[in-house]
């Protein structure tokens, strides 16, 4: 369920840097670096089958057309091998149509329409197109889209057959006449199929390789999404825990800068206070580092939530901000992962109420109810003479994106001389949730 955000006219409060994921104990781990290899160049091997049959399918088409041609060649070279020429005219209807036919196939891919339809017309002169015309036709069915063309041109093709039977004087009524139509039909009918087949198969294997290239795609695409989410966690939790840290310490130290009458009791507390800052976010950070380094890391400790509330405003009130904090509620019966993100909000507006207004009072109040739990965090307006704005606005995106992953609603902005940050997470749909 996606959040909902309002934004109000925007004034001088909190700031940090956008982020979107949530630091919770199971971590997306980041996916290993893969180097790309470029394969050599395949060297052509004479005897693997692979090879064999696709010289194979190069040449059958060939091959089939001159055996056709040849087959009705061979009575016209035994007649005039026993002294019994034939009109010059037949000779020439045979050979030249035949050549013609065979010629014509070296256009059957880009044109196989019109190669078939030109089959048709030399096949009702002369038988010697049959080979030709069955490679056409074959052709044809595998290669038009149109699968009813192929059989339209199955009938023209059978009956310029049956053209070219009566034209060379065959007695319908004879068996020879029959015999040579339920060749030539056979023929054709096996050569639309098996074009129709070699069709099927070809769609077939490209809907595989689309589906095998779908996958590849959907796999790349989360892997970067589980690296994006990754660096964003990191991001997040970098500001988050270490900003806090560090903007107490920077406290500290300017109180021990600017102030005169500092005692030695209190500069040796504000020492331990800063050391002690120091030393959590060094663990901190380790901790994040160690966890990027190795996938095999330790599950990351618990993170706070608004159990912990007073220990936070403790830090804060310990560094000398003035934070009033008033709450309604067991905030220890909150779903865990709400009150984690509500932490890190009450965490943020603490963090850069220091930064952009220091010194002024601070007031974060919690109120639970039945269907929802709000975070209220407000302050007045400091007038500086020379504000901080390093990174202004960022922090407010990263509060919406919190708030937003949970399905809450945030708004934030100037009210009534304060700037005010208000975040309403739902209960109804994550009670129980651990």
């Amino acid at each position: 369920m996606g959040g909902r955000v309002e934004h109000a006219v925007a004034g001088r409060g909190p700031n940090g840097p956008p982020t979107v994921a949530d630091r919770t104990p199971t971590r997306t781990p980041l996916a290993p670096r893969v180097d790309a290899v470029t394969p050599a160049a395949p060297v052509p091997d004479l005897d693997d089958p692979v090879d064999r049959t696709a010289a194979l399918a190069r040449w059958t088409p060939w091959v089939v057309a001159a055996l056709g041609f040849l087959y009705y060649l061979t009575p016209l070279a035994a007649s005039i091998a026993r002294g019994r020429p034939l009109p010059a005219l037949l000779v020439a209807e045979l050979v030249g149509a035949g050549v013609l036919a065979i010629l014509a196939l070296g256009w059957r891919a880009s044109n196989p329409w019109g190669v078939t339809m030109a089959m048709v017309v030399l096949w009702a002169i002369a038988p010697t197109v049959i080979g030709a015309a069955l490679v056409a036709q074959e052709n044809l069915a595998r290669r038009h889209r149109s699968r009813s063309v192929a059989v339209v041109l199955a009938v023209l093709l059978g009956a310029a057959k049956v053209v070219e039977s009566v034209r060379s004087g065959f007695d319908p009524a004879r068996s020879a006449f029959q015999v040579e139509l339920i060749l030539a039909g056979t023929g054709i009918v096996t050569a639309t199929l098996v074009g129709l087949l070699r069709r099927s198969r070809a769609e077939s294997a490209e809907n595989a390789r689309q589906a095998e290239r779908a996958r590849a795609d959907a796999v790349a695409s989360r892997i970067s999404e589980a690296r994006a989410a990754e660096r964003e966690r990191i991001a997040r939790e970098m500001h988050d825990v270490v900003a806090h840290r560090i903007s107490l310490i920077a406290l500290h130290a300017g109180g021990l800068a600017y102030r005169s009458n500092v005692t030695v009791e209190e500069a040796r507390d504000a020492a331990r206070l800063i050391q002690t800052n120091a030393k959590a976010s060094l663990d901190e950070l380790r901790a994040m580092l160690a966890t990027l380094r190795d996938a095999d890391t330790p599950p990351e400790p618990p993170q706070p939530t608004l159990a912990e509330l007073d220990v936070l405003v403790a830090d804060a009130t310990d560094a000398g901000q003035r934070v009033t904090l008033t709450t309604r509620g067991v905030l220890a019966d909150l779903p865990n992962r709400l009150s984690r993100h509500a932490f890190r909000v009450a965490q943020e507006c603490l963090t850069n109420a220091r930064k952009h207004a220091p010194g002024v009072p601070v007031t974060l109040s919690v109120d639970v109810t039945d269907a929802a739990f709000t975070v209220r965090a407000s302050n007045p307006l400091a007038d500086l003479a020379t504000p901080d704005r390093s990174g202004a606005g960022l922090g407010l995106v990263g509060v919406d994106e919190r708030v937003a992953l949970v399905g809450g609603t945030v708004r934030h902005g100037v009210h009534g001389g304060e700037f005010v940050v208000e975040a309403t997470f739902p209960l109804a749909a994550t009670r129980g949730d651990a």
